[in-house]
């Protein structure tokens, strides 16, 4: 991953994630809130090159505690990028000398509205994940 990539994800796991009870495992964050297992990962493009910007997706998941996987891991919905919970906010984004701070301060814009919608779905996946036998699954029910 490039180090520019690197630095903001070191920077938002110190304005964002580690103040609101998020874990840092290497790109992902992951929190855990009662039963519900909130979790968002970034993702460096695989067709980035030295010669052209760094391109990044922001993925979230939504998972259970209490909804198992039938080998025993945690079963998780992929509520697909940051768009999922942000309606808006492009699947891909571009990262450059010129864009990183304004890159940084939308993201740090985005992720407490994006925190906040993570409960209206807490239902619907529940239900989909408890139908699909706590096998992952893809959810779709945003707008």
């Amino acid at each position: 991953m490039q180090d520019p990539l690197k630095r903001l994800i070191a920077e938002l796991h110190s304005a964002f994630f580690k103040p609101n009870g998020f874990k840092k495992e290497r790109t992902r964050f992951c929190r855990t809130v009662d039963t519900a297992v909130q979790e968002m990962l970034f993702q460096s493009s695989r067709w980035n090159s030295a010669d052209s910007p760094i391109s990044f997706s922001i993925y979230v998941y939504l998972g259970f505690t209490d909804i198992p996987r039938q080998d025993g891991g945690q079963s998780f919905a992929s509520m697909g990028h940051i768009a999922g919970l942000v309606p808006g906010r492009p699947p891909l984004f571009p990262l450059t000398p010129h864009n990183y701070e304004a890159t940084k301060k939308q993201i740090l814009e985005w992720l407490p509205q994006a925190v906040a919608e993570w409960p209206k779905h807490y239902e619907d996946v529940r239900r989909l994940l408890k139908s699909a036998g706590g096998s992952n699954v893809i959810y779709c029910g945003y707008k």
